[in-house]
């Protein structure tokens, strides 16, 4: 057990040794799933340097949105059935997420950095949705025969996600210690695809992509 504690103590030693940074940024998402398209975001990051070459970082990031679009949950071709929905969504996102960052360029005032990350995701929202159904005529005109609105809460969902962070990062903006960062998190959030419910699919099932892309301040407390 001493052993251990003397490993670990060594370990934290020699990586306070080495800069320590906090960034704070905002964000727009782009993602295959509607709910999240064009979805803005806040998020904080601590960043530890390895080496000189390598840094690792451990970050929160919430995003939210609101978004309308259309939706056919349902076609049935034998009596010519068609559901059509409008949905107006709020949708929410918590990130975890923790990355190992390789410096391709590292000057006085400008630096590159390129590496994997890996993270833990908390979605859910509630939609509002505007549903019609009617009967498509052979002359396929829509003729309406129901319409109604109801409000459905989409349940949280807990997703991993795998991608990259690339940063291009300005020093010495501003002050000394601060630097501009713009960022770059292409990543798919994984998850098994549920089996149908009725006619349609559980919202936020299967792989989803995201592209996130931010602008942040970093603030670097030791060289």
């Amino acid at each position: 057990m001493k052993t251990l504690l003397t490993i670990l103590v060594s370990f934290w030693m020699g990586l306070s040794c080495f800069g320590q940074e906090i960034e704070f940024s905002g964000s727009l998402n782009t993602s295959s799933e509607q709910r999240f398209q064009n979805a803005y975001g806040f998020g904080l990051q601590y960043q530890q340097d390895l080496s000189r070459k390598f840094k690792i970082g451990l970050g929160l990031h919430y995003n939210f949105n609101n978004a309308s679009f259309d939706h056919i949950p349902y076609i049935d071709a034998a009596p010519n059935l068609l559901v059509a929905e409008m949905i107006h969504s709020t949708a929410k996102r918590i990130s975890i997420r923790f990355n190992i960052q390789g410096l391709l360029m590292n000057t006085r005032y400008v630096s590159l950095s390129l590496g994997p990350e890996i993270s833990y995701n908390f979605l859910w929202g509630k939609d509002q949705k505007e549903r019609r159904i009617g009967q498509i005529s052979p002359i396929y005109d829509t003729l309406i025969s129901n319409q109604y609105t109801f409000t459905q809460n989409n349940d949280l969902t807990e997703k991993i996600g795998i991608g990259f962070i690339s940063t291009a990062e300005i020093k010495e903006f501003i002050a000394k210690p601060l630097s501009l960062c713009v960022t770059i998190r292409p990543e798919l959030l994984l998850g098994k695809t549920e089996p149908l419910i009725g006619a349609e699919q559980p919202v936020f099932s299967g792989v989803l992509g995201f592209t996130e892309f931010q602008i942040g301040l970093k603030y670097r407390f030791k060289k």
